[in-house]
């Protein structure tokens, strides 16, 4: 863990608008992102749910059949899409969680999708787990961070605000990307889908909390981390 942070939980939280998607498009997510981490990472990690029991979840069938029971009970609401939580471990990673609310398309502005993982150790495997849940989830914005980060940060960037929250790595897609200012090239990370990866440039590649505060200054005057999308499907 990068100095200051001991042996803290790290978040990757990825967050994107309303997009429909049933049950099958997101076993087909779910599935590509738990077997991109084990490639990415090294190891595979071991995934578990009180729905179904017993069942490995990295599977497609019983990915599918996980997601499709959620949306067969939640036919009241269908456009507020399906909230899942799986617990995981690795020797990499430690105790590990995903949190996932997905396939909501509600107007509200209320209703965001988003995928949360949670691990413990391995502060080297956090850039590899940044990307995968962005190849798997194709989010509008995603950071990692530990929670004391998330805390020392909301002078600049409030707990509840809309728009990205800057984090100790952060990506930003494609239409964010396009809005970022010159004079970033040392902290930026061009990705294949057009996103970029904003990082230190060194080491770890985790920004420090100072430099951090002075991008989210620098960056507020512009449309970077407008709170407002870019086409309907972002957020």
């Amino acid at each position: 863990m990068p100095s200051g942070y001991g042996n803290e939980e790290l978040m990757a939280r990825g967050f994107w608008g309303p997009r429909q998607e049933s049950a099958e498009p997101l076993a087909d997510r779910l599935v590509g992102f738990l077997w991109g981490l084990d490639g990415a990472i090294g190891e595979t990690l071991r995934w578990s749910s009180s729905r179904p029991p017993g069942k490995p979840i990295a599977e497609p069938v019983h990915a599918l059949q996980m997601l499709a029971d959620a949306f067969d009970g939640n036919t009241d609401a269908p456009h507020l899409g399906v909230t899942q939580s799986y617990q995981g471990r690795g020797e990499k990673t430690g105790d590990a969680s995903i949190t996932m609310s997905v396939g909501g398309f509600s107007d509200s502005p209320n209703v965001r999708n988003s995928v949360v993982l949670k691990w413990r150790d391995g502060v080297d495997v956090a850039g590899v787990i940044l990307r995968q849940l962005v190849s798997a989830w194709d989010p509008d914005w995603a950071a990692v961070a530990p929670r004391s980060f998330q805390r020392a940060m909301t002078e600049v960037q409030p707990v509840g605000s809309p728009g990205p929250k800057l984090g100790c790595l952060t990506y930003l897609s494609e239409g964010r990307a396009q809005a970022l200012p010159g004079g970033m090239d040392k902290y930026v990370e061009k990705l294949d889908n057009g996103g970029v990866v904003i990082g230190s440039g060194e080491g770890d590649g985790f920004l420090s909390l100072d430099k951090a505060t002075e991008l989210v200054e620098m960056l507020g005057s512009g449309t970077a981390l407008s709170p407002v999308p870019t086409d309907r499907s972002k957020y």
